[in-house]
Order: C-alpha cells, then structure tokens, then sequence
C-alpha cells in the first residue's frame, strides 16, 4: 500500500487528520485517524517489500492516539490498559470522549465526557476515579506550552 492511497480523499483544510509515527517491538508503525473514518489505522512498515501493510494485532501492546501525540505502551506493565487496543480521543464542540478499538470493536470508555476544553487546553472531569487510561489520554490530548508553535 502506498502512503498516497491512505490519505486519498482527504482535505488539509482543517485540522482534524492525525498521522503519527510510532516505534512497536522492533517495527515502525504508521498510526492514522483520517477525519472521514470513526476509528484509527495502523500500518507496519515491511522493510523488505518497501510497502505499508495494515496490522490486524497489535499483540500485547496498547496505542494511545490523541489531538497532539500518539505513545505505544506495553500493556502487561499497566493494570488496567487492555492489549491489541487503540485507545484514542474524540473531540465533540468543547468537550472529549476516550474511545477504545481493538481492531474487531469500537465502543467508548464512558458514557461521560471525559475532558472539557478550557484555556486552549482539555483537563479531565474529576467527578470519578481517575485511572492509567485518564492520564495517559491527558498526555496525548494536550501539548505544553513549551511545545508550542510560535
């Protein structure tokens, strides 16, 4: 698969596209969430074929896609993170939801929201227990003053 034929069909207009480049147990992944699909892709880059391959596991692992970052954790080390998922964040007006995909379903953590937008950042809702997927969602969903653009 080519990189052009992933982003077919996708405008720059805005700024809802998300592409990130992720290192995985060895192998250099392509994590996408096009703003025309509900639920993220993933692509392992096959060095010998020189081509783009979707990936239908991620094994043991967890990936948390966000507005500003993406990180591939090990989900053996983090009770409570559940493997082969896709955690990712969907931004609804002001507000955001954590979503999980585990390549076979797709279905929110909470049926409360989960983040609200305040001073051009999300901080999270603490009216529940704060868990690994809450902060770990934090950090992928917001970016450090120190971090941005001029």
């Amino acid at each position: 698969m080519l990189l052009a034929n992933v982003f077919s069909g996708c405008t720059y207009d805005g700024d809802d596209d998300r592409c990130f480049l992720v290192g995985l147990d060895g192998h250099m992944l392509l994590v996408f969430r096009k703003r025309t699909s509900i639920f993220p892709g993933v692509l392992r880059f096959d060095t010998v074929t020189r081509q783009l391959v979707p990936m239908w596991s991620i094994g043991r692992f967890a990936i948390f896609v966000g507005h500003r970052r993406c990180v591939a954790v090990d989900a053996d080390k983090f009770p409570g993170i559940e493997p082969n998922c896709v955690y990712f964040t969907r931004h609804l007006d002001r507000s955001a939801r954590i979503w999980k995909y585990n390549f076979n379903l797709i279905q929110v953590i909470s049926e409360d929201v989960d983040f609200l937008e305040h001073d051009d950042q999300f901080v999270l809702v603490a009216d529940r227990p704060f868990t690994i997927i809450h902060l770990l969602s934090s950090y992928i969903i917001n970016m450090p003053d120190s971090q941005l653009p001029f």
